[in-house]
Parts: structure tokens; sequence; C-alpha cells
């Protein structure tokens, strides 16, 4: 019985590890896209926010931004993709990369206003 979960364990390490490589890329996109969404929402949230508040809505968006910029590094095309399917895949990625870079010079000017009205 001692020797069965650890067992269990490991066959569930190997499988969801294999199912990542099959669809990650997919999965590892989305998840991007859903930190993308976010971390846009709480910049709007921010920007509209009164000035006591924009520095806590802020720091919301900088985590977020955080968490999506560390997604995108981390992130590498599948070793089996054609020349095609790599071309796409890097220029969605340079998309995510130039959102992300928007919103940090909003954020930027935002910051900026506080500090020269």
């Amino acid at each position: 019985m001692k020797l069965i979960k650890p067992l269990l364990l490991t066959a569930a390490l190997i499988l969801s590890s294999s199912a990542w490589a099959e669809g990650g890329g997919d999965r590892a996109n989305q998840h991007i896209q859903a930190l993308r969404a976010k971390a846009q929402a709480a910049l709007v949230v921010a920007e509209k926010a009164s000035p006591d508040q924009r520095q806590l809505r802020m720091s919301e968006h900088m985590q977020l931004l955080g968490d999506m910029l560390q997604a995108l590094h981390a992130e590498h095309p599948s070793t089996g993709m054609s020349a095609e399917q790599h071309l796409a895949w890097m220029e969605a990625h340079d998309k995510s990369v130039d959102d992300a870079l928007g919103q940090m010079q909003r954020e930027h000017q935002l910051m900026m206003s506080e500090c020269h009205p």
C-alpha cells in the first residue's frame, strides 16, 4: 500500500507532463491571453480610479503585467513546428509582447501625470 501512493503520484506527473507537451502551447497561449485581458482591464480601472485609489489599482496592474511577462518569457515554440507554424507562433508572441509594452507605456504616462500634473 505504501508503494501504491508514490507510484500513482509518479504516473500522474508523467501523464500530466505529456499532456502539457501535447497541447501545452495552446494552453500557454490561452493563459497569456487571459493574463493580458486581466491586465488590460486593471489598467482601465487604474486610469479611471480616483487619485487616492490609483496607486493601489496600478500596483494590481503591475502584478498582472509581471505575471504576463513571466509567462511570455517562459513560452517557447514546440520543436515539431513547420516553418509556417513557427512564423505564426512568432507573430502571435510578438503581438503579445507589443501589447504588454503598450500597457507599460500607458501606465508610465499615468504615473507621470500624477507626478507632473
